[in-house]
């Protein structure tokens, strides 16, 4: 169980903390003219198919760790990321259940019954699908924004969430209202951070995607 919950928290936890303003962002002016563009990323999103490179940066090593594979989302709660570098491995968010593929292995969780679980499913599911941003309970939302991107600082407010995370950063084209990059920190200031290259939105995903 802890190997499963660690690889999950690598998948979800990403970069090192770097100001808003010196990545080239500014704060957002008019924060609802923002709220309503990210709105689109609910309604005119059903399917999104991309390749990732992920980056994970530990204190006690030199090198980061590199990751790459493909990313499934089918509306409104399927996940599927699927590992090919520099090993095969499957990790699948399908309503309530979590499918994970090591090799032969299959193992299967009920989130329901794993908080933790449950708390990275709705995090995933929120930040593709656009609610996440609009959770005041959950979260401090600051907003920034380039010429081409907004940037979402997401703040914990739970413990639970604050223990592991310090914060959440989400990176939105502009062109497309799209999720390009997501970036975390750890409590311990361990991060990784995940590029969405190729992304192809709205395009048919068979249903069995989701099931190992």
């Amino acid at each position: 169980m802890n190997k499963i919950l660690s690889t999950v928290l690598s998948l979800l936890i990403f970069v090192a903390f770097l100001k808003a303003q010196d990545n080239g962002f500014n704060k957002v002016n008019n924060i609802e003219k923002v709220k309503t563009e990210l709105a689109k990323l609910t309604e005119n999103t059903s399917t999104i198919q991309s390749q990732f490179i992920q980056e994970k940066h530990l204190s006690f090593l030199t090198e980061n760790i590199i990751s790459k594979g493909k990313f499934y989302f089918k509306s409104p709660d399927k996940l599927r990321w699927e590992y090919s570098e520099p090993f095969e491995y499957i990790i699948v968010f399908n309503d309530k259940n979590i499918f994970i593929k090591d090799g032969s292995k299959i193992s299967t969780f009920d989130t329901e019954s794993n908080k933790m679980f449950s708390e990275i499913n709705n995090m995933m599911i929120g930040t593709i699908q656009g609610n996440l941003f609009t959770d005041n309970e959950r979260f401090n939302v600051s907003y920034f924004e380039n010429s081409t991107q907004y940037l979402l600082d997401l703040e914990p407010k739970l413990p639970e969430m604050k223990s592991m995370l310090k914060i959440i950063k989400i990176y939105i084209d502009k062109s497309e209202i799209s999720v390009a990059k997501i970036k975390m920190i750890e409590s311990s200031d361990d991060y990784t951070s995940i590029d969405f290259i190729n992304r192809k939105l709205n395009q048919k995903i068979d249903s069995d995607k989701f099931i190992l």
